[in-house]
């Protein structure tokens, strides 16, 4: 195993989002298919959750790359969570949770937490950035409506804010790219940060 040019990452993530973002800014990227268990331990706190996963993420994406033979690059985990009255929501199980998360959001403030972890070989680091999001006050009506978009599926607190949801979000005091679900200022850091190391 030897550390070689850092020319792209490997993105152990199933968010088309998180793609997306990814060729925005120019980063080469391949996939790597990994599945962990997501459940928040008795006692833990969001960031410790959120941090957590990406950890463990980061530790099976590196497994899979070295079981696989794979050439190696550094690997980019992310996990994004949304949390109202310090709980994290997680995704909505069907349709009926989606609008009971909603009737939670609508005309309040929650936080919105992204954890990343970068790895490669020796090297491995964890950030986070939060938001918080307002939400307008929605009556059970417009909730029926974007809930029957289909978008609120597999996503963090049942809504994504790139997407239809966007028009009931009142103000965000933060990173839109972090509440997307990959701030881009932090993976621009450790990328910097994951070369230098490559290079020693």
């Amino acid at each position: 195993m030897q550390k070689q040019n850092i020319s792209k990452i490997y993105l152990a993530s199933k968010s088309p989002r998180r793609r997306e973002l990814l060729s925005q800014i120019g980063i080469d990227y391949e996939l790597l298919p990994i599945d962990i268990i997501e459940e928040v331990q008795d006692n833990e706190n969001y960031l410790t959750y959120s941090q957590r996963i990406c950890q463990e993420k980061s530790q099976a994406a590196w497994q899979y790359l070295q079981e696989h033979e794979l050439a190696y690059y550094p690997v980019l985990t992310a996990d994004t969570e949304v949390i109202f009255n310090n709980q994290v929501l997680g995704k909505p199980l069907d349709y009926a949770d989606a609008f009971r998360i909603w009737r939670l959001l609508s005309g309040q403030q929650h936080l919105v937490i992204t954890s990343i972890t970068m790895k490669y070989f020796t090297y491995e680091k964890t950030l986070s950035k939060t938001s918080s999001v307002y939400f307008d006050e929605l009556s059970d009506e417009e909730i029926h409506t974007y809930l029957a978009t289909g978008d609120y599926k597999d996503k963090s607190g049942a809504y994504g804010i790139q997407s239809y949801a966007g028009q009931f979000i009142r103000k965000i005091d933060g990173c839109f790219y972090s509440i997307m679900g990959l701030p881009l200022n932090l993976v621009r850091q450790l990328l910097s940060e994951v070369k230098h190391y490559a290079n020693q």
